[in-house]
């Protein structure tokens, strides 16, 4: 199945590039813009959860390599993606020590024509314990223990986005996914779907020139894991960019977040949490 996934990209990629109008090797802007309300997109953040003791941290980013056009109004992109999703704890005494840590990595095509752009993922993501919870004590009896015991979590999926800009202010995006691989795999359903929206206001001007607007995302994932499970994620804050059409920014939000928890190792425990977080986007 992974063969024939890798083929099928591969075959998409040359084909198009073969027929190009024009193309450009890494380009500044991507072409599909990130979807800024799914926190497991590939980002830099911290969140900090003020109603427990714990800090989130993400380290990663999409890059497309080649982007070309095959026609006056479809443009094309090919990238890869990675992204270390951390998780660290606050027990005091100036120390931070790691929980968990989810490690994403995968490739994409990317179509996109007016309002419309369309992105294939194929993606892997593998969890582990911190240091925190990954050691353990040994009992007279010679037996370990673990605070938490330690499951081999991997996931692969296959991803379908689209995504439509009714205007500058308004957003939408949604898509079937197809898990290629599970590991604890339970016989859950491996069809899941993603959906959202984006809301802007207009720009103003702040200080020495630079554009803050507002914003507002609603994010949802609907999977079969764990008996099935409704995740959920509330953003809204304020956006900083130097220029309008500048795709590098700052974002400092509040979040609130339900469903089930995000990080492998736990994926089978009921979360909520509520977060302030800052946002850096390249």
């Amino acid at each position: 199945m992974k063969k024939i996934i890798v083929l099928i990209f591969y075959f998409l990629g040359f084909a198009q590039i073969a027929s190009a109008d024009r193309w450009d090797v890494l380009p500044v802007e991507p072409l599909f813009n990130p979807i800024i309300g799914d926190m497991r997109e590939p980002q830099y953040a911290i969140v900090a959860q003020p109603n427990s003791s714990h800090y989130d941290a993400s380290i990663g980013q999409a890059l497309d390599l080649i982007q070309w056009q095959s026609d006056k109004t479809t443009q094309w992109a090919w990238g890869l993606e990675g992204d270390c999703f951390l998780e660290l704890d606050s027990p005091g005494g100036a120390v931070f020590p790691l929980r968990v840590s989810d490690w994403y990595l995968g490739t994409y095509f990317i179509e996109k024509s007016g309002n419309w752009s369309n992105r294939l993922e194929f993606e892997h993501v593998s969890s582990h314990l911190g240091d925190e919870l990954w050691y353990g004590t040994v009992t007279n009896a010679g037996v370990t223990t673990y605070p938490i015991q330690p499951i081999i979590y991997s996931r692969e999926s296959l991803r379908l986005t689209s995504s439509y800009y009714f205007s500058d202010n308004f957003r939408i995006y949604g898509g079937p996914c197809y898990w290629t691989h599970l590991s604890p795999d339970a016989g859950d359903p491996r069809l899941f779907g993603h959906a959202g929206l984006e809301l802007y206001t207009d720009y103003f001007r702040l200080f020495l020139g630079t554009h803050v607007r507002g914003y507002f995302t609603f994010d949802v994932k609907v999977l079969g894991e764990a008996g099935g499970v409704v995740d959920q994620t509330f953003q809204a804050g304020f956006q900083l960019r130097w220029k309008k059409d500048s795709h590098q920014s700052i974002r400092v939000a509040a979040l609130v977040y339900t469903g089930n928890n995000p990080y492998g190792q736990f994926y089978n425990q009921p979360d909520t949490y509520f977060g302030a977080a800052i946002f850096f986007d390249p």
